[in-house]
Formats: structure tokens, sequence, C-alpha cells
């Protein structure tokens, strides 16, 4: 069955016709590993999910007005999808979050609720919280006719994951939502098709709603949900819940990749069937190319296809998606002048920088623009990517600016624009992603990017974590100083650190390939160097803790 993508209407609108012309039709299915290791799937219909949806809009219509804010504390589950539905019927803003105890982010979950003010929480059980309080599974399907239905505006509150700041909430419409899907179906070859949504990723995560729910409830697809829980404990399982399936599309970072090759044993990739995956997208942190081969190389016997793996950009703000790459490509640019904030070519690996295509925008624009003066800079020179488009938000509940600047260009719409705060480069084509204008590290007036100099640091001893490391600068007396944090490998036992080879090492290292001094080299216990809500490396969070002294050495 060919899958018809809503471009009219609203989501509401989308969601009551799959009611009707799919009611007995599977709508959603989560695959749960709690009641048995090997899963056990949980589904629901498309005419149950209007009905429980009803269900909660009602409850919801009894204690809140249009606009106001109810927060999402649900687990990964059919009822974190009922809630979010249940919002959009009842015209109340979702804010999808987690539940507040046990993922060790409650200073996060603070902050968000002293930003936002909702007036219910959706939860799973009874939650200390000084909120009106509706337990998603104890309400009964509604059955009478909906309240007056949406107009198709606000629709949902995404707090951004806090890599660089304190999270901030993005207002997403009912517009910007359909449209950034059909914007990634279009890209990924899948708008015309049958698409089958699978993941595993945080429902409360941009990437994880608009593919785990968003593609679903806009096209009348069935998705596929696992808790990101079950993928870190057996990452087979979400390679098992593609198996077989036509149509795929899923999405992780980069290091889910990696956990992949490294963890899927052979026997788990015997009979493994991935030859109906259309699209996995490889985005949220920086995408190595080294982790696209050896994925390749690891599932290729599997059936999957060399151009299924999809590196691609997006933030929350423009919703999720802005640029996907047709397949894996790279770029070698030079070191030196990639710090100048030029893009030439450099064939020798000792003095390359590998970056990777993130490809182009679909229905939306993107321009590379000088931070500085606001004006467009040319393909090959480094500066901060802007997007423009339906699917780019109107602004922050909190008021803060970025989404309204303007660019004078030939061929480009006057505005308004969205500020990304990354920096890339158009080359060949394609976005290439260089980094976070607020992680850059700038010594002696050369630019350095963070994530080249992790990558050459957690290569410099066995002892180091891959994927665990972070580089930020530090005042000194002499200006801008260079610090690299490391976790110890949990392969690597305590007493197998040596804290003073491990910084030789790294300063040789890092000296060698980037001409830069590190200023200390810091090993620490597994887990300590912080993350954001959505797994991503958080460097200004670790310079904190660094500068504050609360970083003990392993």
């Amino acid at each position: 069955m060919t899958v018809a993508l809503t471009r009219t209407g609203t989501v509401v609108d989308a969601v009551r016709r799959w009611a009707v012309e799919r009611g007995n039709s599977t709508a959603f299915t989560f695959v749960d590993h709690d009641l048995d290791p090997l899963g056990v799937s949980v589904s629901i219909t498309w005419a149950e999910l209007d009905a429980r949806a009803r269900g909660v809009a009602f409850e919801l219509r009894k204690r809140c007005s249009a606009g106001d804010r109810a927060v999402l504390l649900l687990p990964q589950g059919i009822d974190y999808v009922v809630a979010f539905v249940g919002c959009l019927y009842a015209d109340v803003l979702a804010v999808p979050l987690f539940p507040p105890t046990g993922d060790g982010h409650r200073d996060r979950l603070d902050g968000v609720l002293r930003d936002c003010a909702p007036r219910v929480a959706l939860t799973a059980a009874p939650v200390p919280l000084d909120l009106d309080v509706v337990v998603v599974g104890r309400v009964p399907p509604g059955t009478a006719p909906l309240p007056p239905w949406p107009s198709g505006g606000p629709a949902y509150l995404q707090y951004t994951s806090g890599s660089t700041r304190t999270p901030a909430g993005v207002v997403v419409t009912d517009r910007n939502f359909r449209v950034n899907v059909g914007q990634a179906l279009t890209a990924y070859d899948l708008a015309d098709a049958t698409a089958t949504p699978v993941s595993w990723l945080p429902l409360f995560h941009d990437m994880g709603l608009v593919l785990g729910v968003g593609v679903a409830l806009t096209t009348g697809a069935e998705a596929v949900l696992m808790d990101p829980l079950a993928f870190l404990y057996r990452p087979s399982r979400w390679l098992r819940a593609m198996h077989g399936r036509r149509g795929v599309i899923t999405a992780a970072p980069n290091f889910a990749y990696d956990l992949c090759a490294h963890r899927v044993p052979e026997a788990d990739r015997a009979d493994l069937d991935l030859s109906g995956v259309v699209a996995m997208v490889n985005g949220s942190e920086p995408v190595r190319a080294g982790t696209l081969a050896r994925f390749q190389a690891a599932f290729a016997p599997c059936g999957l296809r060399p151009d299924a793996q999809r590196p691609s950009y997006g933030l929350a703000e423009a919703t999720v998606f802005v640029t996907a790459a047709d397949g894996p490509a790279t770029a070698s640019f030079d070191r030196e002048a990639l710090s100048h904030g030029r893009a030439e070519p450099q064939d020798d690996p000792a003095r390359a920088t590998v970056l990777v295509d993130c490809g182009a925008p679909v229905d939306q624009h993107v321009a590379v623009v000088d931070p500085v003066t606001g004006e467009p800079v040319a393909d090959d020179r480094v500066g901060e990517i802007w997007v423009c488009g339906d699917n780019v938000s109107p602004g922050y509940w909190s008021g803060r600016t970025g989404f309204g600047a303007e660019l004078e260009a030939p061929g480009l719409p006057r505005g308004p624009w969205l500020r990304t705060g990354d920096l890339g480069v158009l080359h060949g084509g394609g976005l290439y992603v260089a980094g976070r204008i607020k992680d850059l590290i700038v010594i002696d007036g050369r630019n350095h990017y963070p994530q080249d100099v992790e990558a050459v640091a957690e290569r410099a001893d066995e002892v180091i974590r891959r994927g665990h490391v972070a580089a930020f600068a530090v005042p000194s007396d002499d200006g801008e100083a260079l610090v690299v944090v490391a976790e110890r490998s949990a392969r690597s036992p305590r007493d197998a650190v040596d804290q003073a080879r491990v910084r030789n090492r790294v300063r040789a290292a890092v000296a060698r390939h980037h001409d830069v001094r590190v200023r200390d080299v810091l090993v620490v216990e597994p887990g300590s160097v912080p993350r954001t809500s959505s797994g991503k490396l958080s460097r200004a969070a670790c310079r904190d803790r660094y500068l504050a002294g609360l970083l003990p050495a392993s």
C-alpha cells in the first residue's frame, strides 16, 4: 500500500482520516523488551488511537484552555503517542519530556517547568509535582464528538538539548511539523512510497518525535518503536526491528552506528535482512567518515545498500530536518587552511581534516554567512549556517532572538532566516558541517574545531574511551588555553591509567596534527564527561565542571 502524505489540513485532520479509512490497521507498534528480552510487540490501531486520544483531550479540556501547556512525563511507549495526539486534539501545547526520576536530568526538567509554566502533567503514574496530573493509562477512550478542532497553530514545544546553553523551548507549529515530515520523506526518497519508521530515539527528542511519531501521523504508515535503553543494552535489537521490513526509514546519532559495528556479534548478523532499509539517517552529532565505513563493512552482507546511509544535518529550531546526502561521501580539507576559514582540498592524511557531506536542503533554503558582517560567503569558505523555510519555528517560547535575520543575496529570500550557530562550508553542492561557533577554540588567532582535536586525542592512548572526549578552551594568563578531558575506557582498569603518560601522548599527538599546545589533559571515570538529554557531548558543561574542580581524575 502506498501512503498518502497529508499536504493540507492539520495533523488532527490526518489522524481522523486514518481512523476512518484505516481504522483496523496498526498505527504504532512498541517492541517491549522489559516483558521479554526477545521483545513483545504491543500495538494500537488507528481507531484505538483516535478513541484514546479523544479521552485524553476531554480530560485536558476540563483542566486547560486552548494554548495551555501539558508536559509529557511518560516512558517510551504507546501511551506517549496517545498523550501527544490527545494534546493536539485538545489544542493544548504538548511539551515532550521524560519521567521525572531515574534519568539524571532533574535539573533540566525543573528548568523546563519554570520556563513553560505547564497546567497539566501527563504521566504513567501519580507523581509529586505541583501540577494537575492525568495518568494516561487510566483515561477511558472517548466516544463523544471532539471539542472545537484546532486551527493548526502552535502544536508543541520542543526543548533543545542544551549542548551549549540552557535548554530553550522551540515553538513548533502544526504546519512546521507537517512540512518538515514532507521535506524529509522527499529527501529520503519516500514521498511517494510506503514508509516504515523504525526508531529507538527518545520521543522527547526532535528527531525521535518527528521520525517515530510524525511520519506515521501524517502518512498513515505503521511506526515501530522501542525504548532507548533496550537499544543501548543490546544494539542488535534495533537492527532486528528492521529485519525483513520494506521502505524502512530510521535515524540515530553517529555513536549508535559505531556501537552496532562494534557490538553486534556475527551470530546476530547471520540471518539479518536489511535489504528493505531505504534510509539510515545519521545526524544529531558530528558524522564520522570512519563510522560510515565500519557500519557498511559490517552490515553489507545483510543486504544493506551502500546508499542507505544518509548523513544529514538538522536542528530543533528547524523542526529537525534541514539537509540530507544521497549516500556516504567525504572530502579532505587542508587543516591549516580550514582553521583560517578556507576549505582547500588536501590529499595528505597527515595534513587533512576529513568532513562528511551532509547533502542539500529540500523545499527550504540554506546559506553560509559571515557571522560578523551578515554577508553570504562564497563556496569553499567557512561561515555560519543559516536556514529559511516553512519548517523553521516562529521562535522560542521564552522570546529569545535568532529567527528573524535578513539576507541580501541573489536567488535567496530576504527572510526570515534562522541563524543556527553552526559553522559549515558549501562544497561541490553539499553542506559540510564544521562545528559550533560557541565550541570553537581560538588560540593565538587560529581556529581549532574541537571535534578534530578530540578525534586525535582519543587515538593517542589505549585507555581513552572513544567518543567520550571533550576539548575546550579555558582562560589563562596568556589568553585562551586548550584542555582535553577524556573518559577512561571500561576495558582498561583504573590502575592502568598513567595520567602523566596519557598527558604526554595527547599533547604530542595534538601538537603534531594541530600545531597547538594542550595545557592540561585529564582522564576521568566512565560517565564523567557530561552529555545532554539526547546524548550529545556538552563541552560547555564539561568546561564548567573542569573549572569548578568537579572532575576528579581516574
